[in-house]
């Protein structure tokens, strides 16, 4: 897996308009038929390369190709500038249960597995293997069919794992090019954007896509939680959407960089508000249903719309309010991205004063471990000592046993013998791990420290130049 390739020069607004180009079903075939470029700005104009879709999985995507413009014509070449891969989100009208059940709910929700195999059954002659003719269930007449010699067997997983082949494809075809591949998509789209994209070591940019964290190997959601992502994954969510930001408790996290179009104060609010009806009701059905409204556009706070997504002229994106502002969740804290590419960062007093709160309660919890390190060698001395005394005190059950038995019983069962003591631990590796939070705690106090001064400073440095213009 590669974590960092080129990353797009292209804007937030360009992914926006692609994302919702993925749903236009029309407007895609008529120019994949007439080869005629598709026009996103003055600048930036696209040809449709391929149109993948799957009727089984529900897979729903198109390859994009940048023109480029030659004596006054946009034209298409070997070498485009950028290929995107946009993917279609949740279409409950047609792809019901591949959308909504399979996708949305067994791998967003439910976290199944995304490579599982399904079987179908095809002829024989078939090169379009998105049209099967049903699912194999090994009925009797399923078997005869089979049997004719005339179909055959094929297998399919998720639309996730096409979205991953489908970039791997995209991948090699422009391996030897100076070509930037990226992934774009809204709602399951985005999502699926966002998984291929970190899978391929590729850009990518969601919008009021759902996390999917867990639907990653261990090694990974291990590099997601380190931010080994940030700079090349891309999330950008409206906080009042419930399938972007969380149905029920709020997303820790998406695989990279999550940016909500506005202060998410408000949202949580609501939040917390529906999660305790909730609990006083003891129903999750007045959740679900918003959630729902939500999904299905009926609430507008999840379509990939211009009242959810606004851009600056030149298309970063920024607060639904207008304001240039946006904030980054991963931060919590309002941010100026001026290219959106997680290197810049606007840091004020209040910024570095969160930052430092956080920093304080992480050490008062590491401090709070610590002392749980310390004291586990006593807690496990004498819970060693009273499980002893009390298979001891039943030994009046048994003629030919005594204490000494159960004493050496402790002993061959131990994982460990200290000097005649049985241990249930490895107590060198209890020592270390001791000592290394002994100095993580250390290195803590410091950086907390410095963060503290450098919040007051900034109150400091607002002072000496408010004097300063007055003078």
């Amino acid at each position: 897996m590669k974590e960092t390739q080129k990353r797009s020069n292209l804007s937030d607004e360009e992914y926006f308009r692609l994302s919702g180009l993925a749903y236009n079903d029309k407007t895609i075939s008529l120019h994949k038929e007439t080869k005629k470029p598709l026009k996103v700005n003055e600048h930036s104009y696209w040809f449709i390369d391929k149109i993948e879709k799957d009727q089984d999985t529900g897979l729903d995507a198109i390859v994009l190709v940048q023109a480029k413009k030659k004596n006054g014509k946009w034209i298409k070449t070997n070498t485009p500038e950028n290929v995107v891969i946009s993917f279609a989100g949740t279409d409950p009208k047609n792809q019901l249960v591949q959308d909504v059940i399979k996708a949305d709910g067994g791998n967003v929700v439910a976290g199944l597995q995304t490579k599982t195999k399904t079987p179908y059954i095809v002829k024989k002659e078939t090169k379009d293997f998105t049209k099967t003719i049903t699912k194999y269930t090994g009925s009797p007449g399923q078997e005869a069919m089979l049997n004719s010699g005339d179909y055959k067997l094929i297998t399919k997983t998720s639309q996730f794992d096409q979205s991953d082949q489908l970039v791997k494809e995209v991948k090699r075809k422009y391996a030897d090019r100076n070509t930037v591949i990226s992934a774009t998509g809204h709602s399951l789209g985005g999502a699926e954007a966002d998984y291929a994209g970190v899978i391929n070591g590729v850009y990518s940019v969601g919008f009021n896509n759902p996390s999917i964290v867990k639907l990653h190997d261990k090694e990974t959601q291990q590099k997601i939680k380190n931010g080994d992502f940030r700079a090349m994954n891309k999330s950008i969510i409206n906080p009042d959407d419930m399938v972007g930001a969380g149905w029920g408790l709020e997303y820790e996290r998406h695989n990279g960089t999550t940016i909500y179009t506005k202060d998410p104060s408000e949202a949580r609010l609501k939040r917390n508000k529906r999660l305790k009806t909730a609990a006083l009701s003891g129903s999750l059905i007045p959740i679900a249903a918003d959630f729902i409204m939500q999904a299905l556009g009926i609430d507008d706070t999840h379509a990939i719309s211009e009242s959810n997504f606004k851009f600056d002229q030149n298309g970063n994106i920024i607060n639904i309010d207008g304001s240039k502002d946006v904030y980054n969740r991963d931060l919590e804290t309002m941010t100026s991205y001026a290219d959106m590419n997680g290197q810049t960062i606007k840091v004020d007093q209040i910024a570095a004063k969160r930052l430092a709160e956080q920093l304080t309660l992480a050490l008062e919890e590491l401090k709070n471990v610590k002392k749980e390190v310390e004291a586990f060698p006593r807690e496990h001395s004498l819970t060693t000592y009273k499980l002893s005394n009390q298979f001891k005190s039943k030994l009046d059950q048994f003629e030919q046993l005594g204490p000494t038995d159960v004493d050496q019983a402790l002993l061959e069962i131990a994982l460990y013998i200290d000097k005649g003591t049985p241990l249930f631990y490895a107590k060198e590796e209890q020592y270390s791990f001791e000592a290394s939070l002994h100095y993580m705690i250390q290195d803590l106090e410091e950086i907390t420290e410095f963060i503290v001064k450098m919040a007051e400073n900034f109150t400091e440095k607002d002072k000496e130049l408010t004097r300063w213009l007055r003078l």
